[in-house]
C-alpha cells in the first residue's frame, strides 16, 4: 500500500494536470481568436491607437490633444486609470508606420492570451478543469475578447475573488482596487461581500475590507486626478451622461417595434428589481453566499439592465457563470447546462449579427464591394431579444437550483 506522503504527492500531481490542460487550451483558443480577427476590425484597440498615438508622440490618453497633422483635438479615453495606463504603455512597442494599428493590435492580442490563460488557471482554481476548459472553449467570449481591454480587469477581479475564497482578505481587497481602477464594474462586488460578512456577524471585518478598497483605489487614482483631473474624471463623467441604446434591452425593444415607454424611468425601475431579486436571495438562502457563487448573479444584474451593452460583457458574466455551475449538484447541472450553452451559442449570434447590422445600415444604398452579410433591423432585434430572454432562463435556472440545493432538506440530508 502506498504510504500517506506518497498518496498525498499523487493527489497533488493529479491537481496540477488539469491545471496545466486548462491553461494550454486557454492559450491555444485564444491565440486563434486573434488569428480569427488579425487587424482587429470592430475593435476599440486598433481604433484608439488611430485616435490617441499614431503620430508617435504618445499623447498622455487623459488630455486633450491633437494629433501631429490633424485638425480635430481627441478627447480623452473614457476608461478608468489602468486602462489608460495600459493603453499608453503598449503604444512605446509600436513604431509609427502606415499600419502601425495593426501592430498595436496584434501586441496587445499577445498579452490577452497570457491574461485569459491566467483567468482559466484563476477559474479552474475556483471550480476545476471541466469548467475552466468550458471558458476556455466558449466562442462567445473568445470573439470578443479583444474588443478592447477588460480582460485585464476581468483576471485581476478572478483573483481577488481567489484569495477571497481562500481567506486572504487583505490581499483580495488590494486586488479589487487594482481591479476596480481598471474597469469600475467589480465595484458591484461589494454588495455580495458586505451581506456575506454581515450573515457572519462581521461587520468590523468588511469596513476594513472596504477601507482598504477604496484606499487601494485612491491610491491608485490620486495621481492621475492630480496630473489632470478632468482627463482623469471624463469617464465617470461621460459614464453618467451615456444615453440608453446600442444593444440594451431598450435598443432591442425599439428594433422590434415595442419602444419601452419612460426609457429613463424604467432604466432605474428595472435595475432596483433585480438587483432587489438578487440581495433577496443573498439573505434568504438558507446558507451564507460564497462570494465566488454571488458574483455571478450580482454582475448579471448590474450587465442586465445596463445603458448600453458592449460585447465583452460576456467575458465579465462566462468567467463568473462557469463557477456558480460547479456550485451544483450534478442532479441539477445538465439542465442548468443546457440552459447555459443555449444563452452562449444565441449570445456568439448576436454579436455577429450586432456588427453585420452595422454594415447593413452603413452600407445601404450605395455600390460599396465591401463583404458582408445583410441584416436588418428587425432580424437583429429578433437574435437581440432571444438573447436576453435565453440569459435570463439561464440567470433564472441557476439561481433556483442553487437556492434549492441550500434548503434545509438539502443541507441536513
Amino acid at each position: 500500500m502506498a504510504s500517506k506522503s506518497k498518496q498525498k504527492r499523487m493527489k497533488q500531481l493529479s491537481k496540477s494536470k488539469p491545471a496545466t490542460l486548462a491553461v494550454f487550451i486557454a492559450v491555444i483558443t485564444a491565440t486563434l481568436a486573434y488569428f480569427q480577427n488579425k487587424y482587429g476590425q470592430f475593435s476599440d484597440i486598433r481604433g484608439y491607437y488611430g485616435m490617441h498615438f499614431s503620430d508617435g508622440l504618445h499623447h498622455w490618453p487623459f488630455s486633450t490633444h491633437t494629433l501631429q497633422g490633424a485638425n480635430d483635438p481627441s478627447h480623452p479615453v473614457e476608461y478608468p486609470a489602468l486602462t489608460g495606463l495600459i493603453m499608453w504603455l503598449i503604444s512605446f512597442l509600436v513604431k509609427p508606420t502606415q499600419f502601425a494599428f495593426v501592430d498595436y493590435f496584434r501586441i496587445t492580442a499577445m498579452l490577452h492570451v497570457a491574461l485569459f490563460a491566467l483567468t482559466a488557471y484563476l477559474i479552474k482554481r475556483l471550480s476545476n478543469n471541466k469548467w475552466a476548459i468550458y471558458f476556455a472553449l466558449s466562442p462567445a467570449v473568445l470573439y470578443s475578447l479583444n474588443r478592447n481591454w477588460d480582460i485585464w480587469a476581468v483576471v485581476t477581479m478572478m483573483w481577488a475573488i481567489y484569495l477571497f475564497e481562500k481567506g486572504k482578505e487583505k490581499s483580495s481587497a488590494i486586488l479589487l482596487s487594482i481591479s476596480i481602477a481598471t474597469k469600475f464594474f467589480p465595484l458591484v462586488l461589494l454588495l455580495p461581500i458586505a451581506i456575506w460578512y454581515l450573515r457572519n456577524k462581521e461587520i468590523s471585518k468588511f469596513l476594513k475590507y472596504l477601507g482598504i478598497t477604496i484606499g487601494g483605489w485612491l491610491v491608485i487614482n490620486l495621481p492621475f486626478a492630480v496630473v489632470n483631473f478632468r482627463g482623469w474624471s471624463y469617464f465617470y463623467e461621460f459614464s453618467y451622461k451615456r444615453g440608453l441604446g446600442s444593444a440594451s434591452l431598450f435598443d432591442i425593444a425599439g428594433k422590434l417595434g415595442f419602444p419601452i415607454p419612460f426609457a429613463n424611468i424604467a432604466f432605474y425601475l428595472l435595475n432596483l428589481l433585480i438587483f432587489g431579486i438578487v440581495v433577496s436571495y443573498f439573505l434568504l438562502s438558507k446558507s451564507v453566499v460564497p462570494i465566488s457563487e454571488a458574483a455571478f448573479f450580482t454582475m448579471f444584474a448590474f450587465i442586465l439592465f445596463n445603458k448600453q451593452y458592449s460585447m465583452q460583457y460576456i467575458i465579465w458574466l462566462t468567467a463568473l457563470a462557469v463557477i456558480a455551475l460547479s456550485k451544483l449538484e450534478k442532479k441539477y447541472q445538465l439542465l442548468a447546462l443546457i440552459s447555459y450553452l443555449a444563452w452562449q451559442i444565441f449570445d456568439l449570434l448576436f454579436q455577429y449579427v450586432f456588427f453585420q447590422n452595422i454594415l447593413t445600415n452603413t452600407y445601404a444604398n450605395t455600390n460599396t464591394t465591401e463583404p458582408y452579410r445583410v441584416i436588418t433591423n428587425s432580424q437583429y432585434g429578433l437574435i437581440g431579444g432571444i438573447r436576453y430572454l435565453l440569459a435570463m432562463a439561464f440567470f433564472t435556472i441557476l439561481g433556483i437550483f442553487l437556492y434549492r440545493q441550500k434548503s434545509p432538506s438539502s443541507i441536513h440530508k
